[in-house]
């Protein structure tokens, strides 16, 4: 029964942090700028699909470039918590996980450049179109890298990738000359 408890409490946590920080401030954002809720709910909705590409699609319902980044880097950062505490939950509720994940660790120590320098690899990872924000939490999880830079360079890359988006989207960049 504590189990059950412990695992229910861990999922409502994860779930927490989609709603505050993935939807809740997007909603609260639209109340305040009184949106009427489509263009920014349509933003949320691009971005767990379309990831950093979702820029354009927040150009197209004629959203300020600032609100869509604001947007678009609370929604990342909703979901790249949700993701590094269902790695956590995982790993506290099996035990196999658990044994992986060591096995994992102890050989990344031996590679010291990338026990070293490995989390800084997700600031460029995180630009992988359809991989890069759900797999970042993932793999600096795996690897043990210290959670608050993990967070901090999956966010940073997150923000450029999709600033580059948005930068193309209004005309400022061209991809092709």
């Amino acid at each position: 029964m504590h189990r059950l408890i412990t695992l229910l409490v861990q999922v409502s946590r994860a779930l927490s942090y989609v709603l505050v920080f993935s939807l809740g401030i997007p909603i609260l954002l639209d109340l305040v700028l009184g949106l009427q809720g489509a263009p920014l709910l349509g933003l949320v909705t691009s971005s767990l699909i379309f990831q950093a590409a979702a820029a354009a699609v927040g150009v197209s319902l004629g959203l300020h470039p600032a609100l869509i980044l604001l947007v678009m880097t609370s929604f990342a950062l909703g979901m790249v918590l949700a993701i590094f505490q269902i790695c956590d939950t995982s790993s506290e509720q099996s035990e196999r996980v658990n044994r992986w994940i060591q096995g994992i660790g102890e050989k990344a120590k031996k590679i010291t450049i990338l026990d070293k320098y490995g989390v800084y690899s997700l600031i460029f990872i995180s630009w992988i179109p359809g991989l890069g924000l759900y797999a970042c939490p993932v793999i600096a999880w795996i690897f043990g890298w210290e959670r608050k830079f993990s967070v901090l360079f999956i966010l940073v890359g997150w923000f450029l990738a999709s600033l580059a988006v948005l930068l193309t989207s209004l005309g400022f960049v061209s991809i092709f000359l």
